[in-house]
């Protein structure tokens, strides 16, 4: 801790002023400094959340498809394990996306969890990628019973 010279403050020695008056330990005051009660609040600009995919379709692949020709393929238990698997499809050169709101909250039923979704051609690829997936995480659950 040192002490500042002006105001007689106990500062932090990681301070290179005082956090009070803006003096420094040699006594050399910062003319622009205005104490934090004074300055009120820094606005940042807003963020939206957003879920990214890692693998994201080409451009124009999924991207320009109409909504109307996308259709659900798998309907996942959070946000999460929807996005990861939109990731795995589109690693797997399956164009998919996937939910960024659960309803299921809202909606109070299964129906509103999150999903996956691809083109209707590209079905039953993603179905039977999704199938595996499913049959090799039952196996990973059961192991550890």
């Amino acid at each position: 801790m040192w002490t500042c010279p002006k105001c007689g403050t106990k500062v932090d020695p990681s301070l290179d002023v005082c956090w009070r008056c803006g003096t420094s330990p040699e006594g050399v005051e910062d003319p622009t400094f205005v104490p934090a009660d004074e300055a009120g609040p820094i606005e940042d600009p807003p963020v939206a959340p957003t879920l990214e995919s890692i693998h994201s379709p080409q451009e124009g692949e999924l991207a320009g498809t109409p909504t109307s020709e996308l259709v659900s393929c798998y309907q996942a238990y959070s946000l999460m394990e929807a996005q990861f698997l939109a990731n795995e499809l589109n690693g797997q050169g399956i164009p998919a996306l996937s939910d960024t709101h659960d309803m299921q909250d809202a909606l109070g039923t299964w129906q509103g969890n999150p999903r996956v979704w691809v083109r209707a051609d590209d079905l039953p690829r993603a179905r039977a990628w999704l199938e595996e997936y499913d049959r090799e995480n039952k196996g990973r659950r059961h192991v550890g019973e």
